[in-house]
C-alpha cells in the first residue's frame, strides 16, 4: 500500500524560494545550478530599510520599492550573502525568477 505524502505550506514555500536555473550559471569562477532564497525569511524591517538606502544611493528612484527590480536584487543579495553583482549578472530569465520569488515573498499574505 502506498501513501501520498502531502507537502506542508512551509515545505511548499521553501520549494518556491529555491530557484533552479535552466542551465549552469558561472559567477567568479564558480558554477551554480540554483540559488536558495529561503534565508529571506530571516530578514528584518531594518534590513529592508538598508536595502532602500542602497537603492537610493544608486540613484534609482522607486516610488514602490517592493516592485522595483534593483531593490529586489539588493534584497536577494542581502538575504543570501551573495554579492549584488551575482544577481545583476544572472541571465534575464533567471533574474526574473529571482525577482518574482522575492516580490512574492515581500507582498505575500501572512
Amino acid at each position: 500500500m502506498s501513501q501520498t505524502l502531502e507537502k506542508t505550506p512551509v515545505q511548499e514555500e521553501k520549494k518556491e524560494m529555491l530557484i533552479t536555473f535552466n542551465k549552469p550559471y558561472t559567477f567568479e569562477g564558480n558554477s551554480y545550478t540554483e540559488v536558495d532564497l529561503s534565508p529571506i525569511e530571516n530578514l528584518t524591517a531594518e534590513d529592508l530599510l538598508e536595502a532602500e538606502d542602497v537603492l537610493a544611493k544608486s540613484g534609482v528612484n522607486a516610488f514602490v520599492p517592493e516592485i522595483n527590480f534593483t531593490y529586489l536584487m539588493i534584497v536577494a543579495a542581502n538575504a543570501t550573502g551573495k554579492p549584488q553583482e551575482f544577481f545583476r549578472k544572472l541571465p534575464a530569465k533567471e533574474g526574473i525568477k529571482v525577482k518574482r520569488a522575492v516580490m512574492g515573498f515581500l507582498n505575500g499574505e501572512e
